[in-house]
């Protein structure tokens, strides 16, 4: 059955906006190559660089991507499909993804709707599996369920994991399940089942082992931080997690206060799934040993319920109530006192949602969320010490998504693929009026530094059915600015500044942030507020550092300038901050901090897998410049995301969160493309 050549999607969205966006695109000119040429200039006989992208550069061999469908004549069932290949100028062959339809439905390889883990033995002579309750515990029962059955063997428990003592002989009953009842208590850490005949089977297959008593370790909560600056921050506190399949209520239901949440497991939030489950005790931790390959891949492919309850305070209000998530993976639908709030998409965009109506001051309140898996979750890689396995696979086809969690030659497969809720959850109460995404620009008079030009440009959203009218207040630094503003009812006003309007916002002899090794990176505090008749609407404040960014290709050598200085990147690439995604505030600092002490000046955002506000500060406070991929690897690790439209709403924000982070200043440059 021959192939057919499939259409590439984005080629069919981006075939239109593709010219129009590169007309619009430009380069900020070189305002200072007039002082600062390039060392080598235009001289034919000057010296020529030892590296440069025209020469010295080695291109990449000549590829193909092939994307080809095969379409039977009516539908058919087999157990094995072959794909011949024949191209006598191939050297190599390299799969990206082999996916079956029926009709437009995409079949599932690997169902996992009803979840039931299992444990294998190699062999059906002498085998063990134990289980390490984490402290020393006294128990009574011991409840084993099978899907092949030991016929005689033991219930043994240890202090140690190497010196063990029986406490039950194993029932050589027909029963698949054997409920255990110790006749005296038994004592210890571990506890392990010892099996030594498997009758007429061939191994022995345990689905779940259960230990019944007291003691052992029992995850604690943390309590939510306390309400600053009208935001109230939902993270900590009563937050539940439970496999969708053992859920068998809808989101309705389980976003009502007092929905029983029993057998649920004490989640971490900000956090992925796997984490939750990790913390509580449930796995080991993968970054030791081999933990990795012990932790279920099949149980954490699937969909997962996080709920909260918690209470809000009867001074916690506004005119306006936004339920706010920084960061989810993969998609999410959040729920809210038992009335679905809306839906995200894709792992780096971030979600706002009006809950006015639906949040009551001064009772409890519930919140649920339920996270769904990846579509595309690709194997597992086999990395051994010959072998790292192929990168990536078919998981690009959800970006924006963790691509990396498939499992690379520097990182193995993240079980779970690093779904969950990894970012922040707050509510922000607020006037009618919201400021969204303010940017800062910076322009200095180069070569000349004695002076600096900033121009502020804000979004207000008026939510409210009538106009408002209000005043723009800022500080930058100790220069104060203001400007009376009028939003439309249901819209949006962007306001922009700068010195033509605000002599003020010209700054005489500013300090100027530069990258390590250059000069201090000096940062401002800046403040924004939108007041009208009824007070303070919203508000928020940041740091921003003055400094330009300039860069020219002469003599196909890529030259970057900052402040009228040749700068030179020097650094590496990071791919994930953390394999679980465990870092927060503290550990960016820290290991920003690392970087910059090697005297690195230059930080690439490998694939853009690193998206906390708190890594980019971290860059901004210790002078360290960003190379920001987006979500797409090489085309041989993976192929094209499968709904561009989802892509381009998150680039769309997070081109926007970038802007609101340039003002910054560290940002450096953006790649589309993994190379």
């Amino acid at each position: 059955m021959p192939g057919k050549e499939r259409p590439n999607p984005f080629a069919r969205m981006m075939s239109t906006q593709g010219s129009q966006r590169r007309d619009q695109a430009r380069r900020r000119p070189n305002a200072f190559g007039g002082f600062m040429m390039s060392p080598y200039g235009n001289d034919s006989t000057a010296p020529k660089p030892s590296f440069s992208f025209g020469s010295g550069f080695r291109m990449p061999r000549p590829q193909r991507l092939i994307s080809l469908s095969f379409e039977p004549e009516k539908p058919v069932s087999y157990k094995s499909y072959r794909v011949t290949l024949s191209a006598p100028s191939a050297e190599t062959w390299t799969f990206g993804d082999f996916d079956f339809f029926r009709g437009d439905t995409k079949l599932r390889m690997i169902p996992s709707n009803n979840f039931k883990s299992a444990w294998m033995s190699a062999g059906k002579n002498e085998e063990w599996v134990y289980v390490d309750l984490g402290s020393t515990s006294i128990f009574d029962n011991v409840k084993l369920h099978w899907i092949k059955k030991a016929a005689a063997g033991s219930v043994q428990v240890s202090d140690d994991a190497k010196n063990w003592r029986d406490v039950a002989a194993l029932p050589d009953t027909g029963n698949l399940v054997d409920d255990i009842k110790l006749k005296n208590d038994a004592k210890g850490r571990f506890v392990r089942v010892l099996m030594t005949s498997a009758g007429s089977e061939n191994n022995y297959f345990l689905s779940e082992l259960e230990v019944f008593g007291k003691g052992g370790l029992v995850p604690k909560l943390k309590p939510a931080p306390a309400i600053s600056d009208n935001k109230m921050y939902l993270i900590g506190g009563d937050w539940k997690i439970q496999r969708a399949s053992e859920v068998n209520s809808k989101g309705e239901a389980v976003s009502q206060t007092g929905f029983t949440t029993d057998n649920w497991v004490a989640a971490t939030v900000p956090g992925t799934v796997l984490v939750s489950y990790w913390n509580a005790g449930a796995l080991p931790d993968p970054n030791f040993g081999d933990n990795q390959l012990m932790i279920s891949e099949s149980f954490f492919n699937s969909d997962f319920w996080y709920r909260n309850e918690f209470d809000v305070p009867s001074t916690f209000r506004g005119e306006r109530l936004f339920l706010n998530f920084d960061g989810i993976n993969w998609k999410a639908d959040i729920f809210v006192n038992g009335q679905k709030t809306g839906r995200i998409e894709g792992g780096f965009i971030r979600g706002k949602f009006d809950v006015t109506d639906l949040v009551i001051a001064g009772q409890k309140n519930a919140i649920a969320v339920l996270i769904h898996k990846n579509d595309n979750i690709g194997v597992l890689k086999e990395q051994t010490a010959l072998s790292t396995d192929k990168n990536g696979g078919v998981l690009g086809a959800d970006n924006p998504t963790y691509h990396a969690s498939i499992g690379w030659d520097w990182i193995p497969t993240i079980r779970g693929r690093n779904i969950g809720i990894w970012n922040d959850v707050f509510l922000k109460a607020t006037g009618n009026v919201t400021i969204e995404d303010p940017y800062v620009s910076t322009d200095l008079n180069l070569p000349d530094t004695t002076t600096a030009d900033l121009s502020v440009a804000v979004t207000l959203k008026n939510h409210n059915n009538e106009a408002v009218t209000g005043t723009l207040s800022g500080k930058y630094g100790d220069v104060k600015f203001e400007e009376e503003v009028t939003i439309d009812p249901i819209s949006t006003k962007l306001v922009k500044l700068d010195p033509s309007t605000h002599p003020s916002l010209q700054i005489k002899n500013p300090k100027l942030w530069w990258p390590k090794g250059y000069g201090k990176p000096y940062l401002y505090d800046v403040e924004l507020s939108f007041k009208t008749e009824n007070g303070i609407s919203d508000k928020t404040s940041f740091k921003s550092g003055i400094r330009e960014m300039a860069f020219d290709e002469s003599n196909n050598v890529l030259n970057i300038y900052i402040n009228g200085r040749r700068f030179i990147g020097r650094g590496g690439n990071w791919g994930f901050p953390e394999s679980n995604l465990k870092y927060r505030g503290r550990e960016y600092d820290v290991a920003v901090a690392y970087h910059a002490d090697m005297n690195f000046t230059m930080i690439r955002n490998w694939v853009g897998q690193t998206g906390d506000d708190e890594f980019f500060e971290a860059c901004d406070r210790h002078g360290v410049m960003v190379w920001q991929d987006f979500w797409l690897a090489n085309p041989v690790d993976g192929p094209n995301p499968y709904d561009p439209e989802m892509f381009i709403d998150n680039a769309d924000e997070f081109t926007e969160l970038a802007q609101w982070i340039n003002y910054n200043g560290y940002r450096g440059m953006f790649e589309g493309r993994s190379l």
